[in-house]
């Protein structure tokens, strides 16, 4: 009897199905951040945006649909022969295997190439102004990083003489030697994230906070970086381990399992600075007096009513946002408030706390006029 049914499409095979899933679910979560990210900066803050902030917030973008590319393709390399172990690889699957293998890793180092950009932009941007020393670390650490990627980019794609070799082995012609290759730019990729990563310690821990708590805060926050360096060392020992096994395909599934974790970790990593002033909006012990400060803010002058001054024990306090408008002047008193007017250049943005709360949480532009203030050099 014939089945009336069409057999059904091939699923990915042994561990490709995790690979597969990984390649789904991941990009999704970065996209909530992403999106996040722009909300807080361009709608809920309503920035002006300068060249640092439209280079930044570009970059991020553009690397989240880079990285939704490369998942793709991960997913669709699990059709052709990803995750499967070698007993079950078969010749016809060797050429398909390399090539979707070689066109992901092309993306996988654009994507990396764009969230460490963006974290090395943000940097500059909070901390660059005020400090020479942390500009030249900062764009030497963004050279070293897109010169070893480029320099990837183009050993990935001109590694065999013909091209074609590369996912058709038995073409006539000869490799560079791949193992070295990838052991190089694969130590390229760990250290570049370690240095990412302590990049903002040394500026943060020279700043005067009220607390130390708020430094270790603010260093956990602006250094999430070593969480892609985490998964970046993972991903490298799995690809280090799968150039010597025997068992390649399989272990190569885990191994670009990890290549999406990490680019979509470093993306996320790239968007949490950013969320202050939205953690604090969600936070329930702080709504009334975020309302507060966000409705003086609006108005561009400070309230200095005796009734309404819950800062006054902080050190920090009498600034706005570095971006907004400049404000009108203006002088007198209305209802026994009196409004004292305020340059834009003299504000800074910061989380609003109770006294009681003894951690105020600085976002960006308040760090940036919390440098200038101190001069970090």
């Amino acid at each position: 009897m014939v089945h009336p049914y069409e057999p059904p499409p091939p699923l990915p095979a042994e561990n490709g199905v995790h690979v597969w899933r990984t390649a789904v679910v991941v990009p999704i979560i970065t996209f909530f951040f992403v999106a996040t990210r722009f909300y807080t900066r361009l709608y809920m803050l309503r920035r002006k945006p300068t060249i640092d902030d439209s280079a930044d917030t570009d970059i991020v973008g553009v690397t989240m649909l880079v990285s939704i590319a490369h998942a793709v393709l991960i997913a669709n390399a699990t059709y052709h022969g990803m995750g499967l172990h070698i007993w079950q690889f078969t010749p016809e699957l060797n050429s398909e295997y390399y090539l979707w293998i070689g066109i992901s890793s092309e993306f996988y180092n654009l994507g990396l190439a764009g969230f460490k950009s963006a974290l090395i932009l943000l940097y500059l941007q909070t901390f660059g102004l005020v400090s020479k020393r942390f500009r030249i670390a900062c764009y030497l650490t963004l050279f070293y990083t897109l010169g070893y990627i480029t320099a990837n980019l183009i050993i990935e794609f001109l590694a065999c003489t013909p091209i074609a070799k590369k996912w058709h082995p038995e073409l006539p012609g000869h490799c560079i030697n791949r193992t070295a290759a990838n052991t190089f730019f694969g130590i390229g990729h760990v250290t570049s994230d370690l240095i990412i990563a302590i990049l903002p310690l040394p500026p943060i821990w020279k700043l005067s906070f009220p607390s130390t708590r708020q430094k270790i805060g603010l260093s956990f926050t602006l250094s999430s970086g070593f969480i892609a360096w985490a998964v970046a060392t993972v991903r490298y020992v799995i690809s280090t381990y799968n150039q010597f096994t025997y068992d390649r395909p399989w272990w190569a599934g885990i191994s670009f399992a990890f290549s999406v974790l990490e680019l979509n970790t470093g993306l996320i990593c790239a968007c949490v600075p950013t969320f202050t002033p939205l953690l604090s909006l969600f936070t329930a012990s702080r709504i009334d007096n975020f309302i507060t400060t966000w409705t003086t803010r609006a108005s561009g002058v400070w309230n200095n009513s005796s009734e309404k001054k819950p800062w006054d024990d902080l050190e920090y306090h009498g600034h706005l946002t570095a971006d907004t408008h400049d404000p009108p002047k203006s002088s007198g008193t209305t209802d026994g408030t009196t409004l004292t007017s305020v340059s834009s250049r003299d504000m800074a943005t910061f989380s609003p706390v109770t006294p009681n709360d003894d951690i105020p949480m600085y976002d960006l532009s308040g760090l940036q006029a919390l440098a200038e203030r101190d001069r970090i050099y």
